[in-house]
């Protein structure tokens, strides 16, 4: 069961790596992917034997949402944050949010500091940061 469930996470971390690269080259996140990590959420929240976050997921759609509609967040970037906090526990929701905000902020800076003109006109890709914060609360968790 472990070799699934690692296999799965494997899967999710080449995703998420994929969607950091597209991200940053087009300030775009593909729908096929964040169907994909959807999908594999779920499988590892089965083989797991862990519950599935079903309210996490659906309250970070929500406010994403109005998010989306204040253009403080994209769409892409609302999507993968609800899709990934199906696979997280209560517990590692409140770290996720927290390192994900760090590192976009980290992000936020350093595009300002040798992107400026791109940054201002396109936005900050804030799915490199997302998958940092997911990459690092299940890296913790496996070292404990």
């Amino acid at each position: 069961m472990t070799l699934i469930v690692n296999g799965l996470t494997a899967i999710i971390f080449i995703l998420l790596i994929w969607i950091s690269y597209t991200d940053i080259r087009t300030r775009i996140i593909s729908n096929k992917a964040v169907i994909a990590i959807f999908v594999i959420s779920l499988l590892l929240g089965i083989f797991s034997h862990q519950s599935i976050n079903f309210l996490a997921a659906l309250s970070f759609l929500l406010i994403g949402f109005i998010l989306f509609h204040l253009n403080v967040m994209g769409a892409g970037d609302v999507k993968l944050i609800s899709v990934l906090s199906l696979c997280l526990t209560a517990e590692q929701i409140w770290p996720f949010l927290w390192l994900t905000a760090v590192l976009g902020g980290f992000l936020a800076c350093i595009g300002l500091l040798f992107f400026r003109k791109s940054v201002r006109s396109s936005g900050v890709p804030y799915g490199p940061a997302i998958a940092g914060g997911f990459f690092f609360v299940l890296l913790t968790q496996l070292n404990q």
